[in-house]
Order: structure tokens, then sequence, then C-alpha cells
């Protein structure tokens, strides 16, 4: 019997690849998502910071309430453009999650494929050596059922 030899073994591998370089894209835009996530947080905590250090002052100069307004109003809008920048980024993972998920179930029919090539290979296999055990069996019985005096290529009766 030949070796197992899985005829879309190159197919399989190649999707291993796409698979290993679609989790890598995946890894990619999810590292995306927490960095903009991680500027959000940081656009927070110095709005606060910057309100705290307004709200313990006592009195206020105009110029200073001036400047807290307009830090305000260009908070607002970082914070509105990250939130968009999030979205889109937060999208983008989900489809690339979406991306992974066919090309692993992909990978996964390509596996199965060579699960059940591979067991037919061993059912084969099994029933070749099944049948060379019966012919050697059969050659083994049939060779002790002859007669001593019977040696091959003498006709049965004649010594």
């Amino acid at each position: 019997m030949q070796q197992f030899r899985f005829r879309l073994q190159r197919v399989l591998q190649w999707q291993e690849r796409v698979c290993r370089l679609e989790e890598e894209k995946l890894r990619q835009s999810t590292a995306l998502a927490s960095q903009t996530e991680e500027k959000l947080a940081q656009l927070a905590a110095q709005r606060v910071a910057i309100e705290q250090e307004f709200s313990t002052q006592a009195v206020l100069a105009p110029a200073d309430l001036q400047a807290l307004g307009e830090f305000r109003r260009k908070a607002v809008a970082v914070r509105e453009a990250l939130e968009r920048e999030q979205k889109a980024r937060l999208a983008a993972v989900a489809v690339q999650r979406e991306k992974l998920i066919a090309e692993r179930r992909k990978m996964e029919i390509i596996e199965k494929l060579r699960e059940r090539a591979l067991q037919e290979h061993t059912r084969a296999a099994d029933r070749e050596a099944e049948a060379l055990s019966h012919e050697s069996y059969l050659a083994a019985w049939t060779t002790r059922r002859r007669s001593p005096s019977q040696l091959p290529g003498q006709a049965p009766g004649r010594p």
C-alpha cells in the first residue's frame, strides 16, 4: 500500500498562511482601535484636570474664562473626531473578524477533506492487509491439506 498523500496539501498550507495573515490584520486593526480608545481616555483625563484646575481658583480673569471656553470647544471637537475615528476602527475590526472567520471556515473544510481522505486510505490499507492475510492463510491451508506424497506438479494418485 502506498503512503498517504493528501492531494490538497498545498491548498491547505496556503489556507493556513491566509488565516495567519488575516489574524495579523485583525491584531493590527484591534491595536488601532485600542490606540484611539486610549486617546479618548487621555483627552477625558486632560479635560478633567484642566476643569479641576480652573475650579480651584477663587477668582478667574476674563482671559482665563475665554481660554477655558476655547479649550472646551476644542476638546469637544477633538472628542467628536476621535469618536468618529473609533467608530470607523471598530467597524474595521468587525469586518476583519468576519474575514478571519470566513477563512477559518475554508481551512476547516479542507482539514475535514484531509481527515476523510486519511480515513479512506486507512480503510483501503486495512482491506488490503486483510485480503493478504486471507490469501496467506488459504495458501498455508492448501499446503497442509496436500498429502506428503503429493508434490507440486504431480497428479494425485501417482507416486
